[in-house]
């Protein structure tokens, strides 16, 4: 284990002990963003900040279950996406069509799809 992940958990405990499960939500809702500008900044891909952004669906939702938050939308494509580049696009809907199948296949969550599907 190395610093940064001994810290983490430090944290980690320490905002839990803070919480007050009886003010917990029971529904919250996440607009997944930022990947691409994670991507700029730590000098990695689109495809990368995507991909990175995506592997901590579960990271989140596990967290979300150990505060018993019942309920959790992900808001993980916009109309707006469909106007970046074929090359863009395309990867990007790979990695979510990757992570809702993983989440549908993991048993612990729920998959309902929101939104205009006839568009995909």
């Amino acid at each position: 284990m190395n610093v940064r992940d001994l810290v983490y958990r430090l944290y980690a405990r320490r905002v839990e002990g803070r919480l007050d499960h009886a003010q917990v939500p029971k529904h919250i809702g996440v607009i997944l963003d930022g990947n691409r500008r994670w991507a700029k900044a730590s000098g990695g891909t689109t495809e990368q900040g995507h991909k990175a952004g995506a592997s901590k669906i579960q990271e989140l939702l596990g967290w979300c279950s150990e505060t018993n938050v019942e309920v959790v939308t992900l808001w993980m494509l916009s109309t707006d996406n469909f106007d970046r580049p074929e090359e863009e696009l395309t990867p990007l809907l790979g990695i979510i069509e990757s992570a809702v199948r993983a989440l549908a296949a993991d048993g612990r969550w729920r998959v309902h799809h929101v939104g205009t599907l006839d568009l995909l």
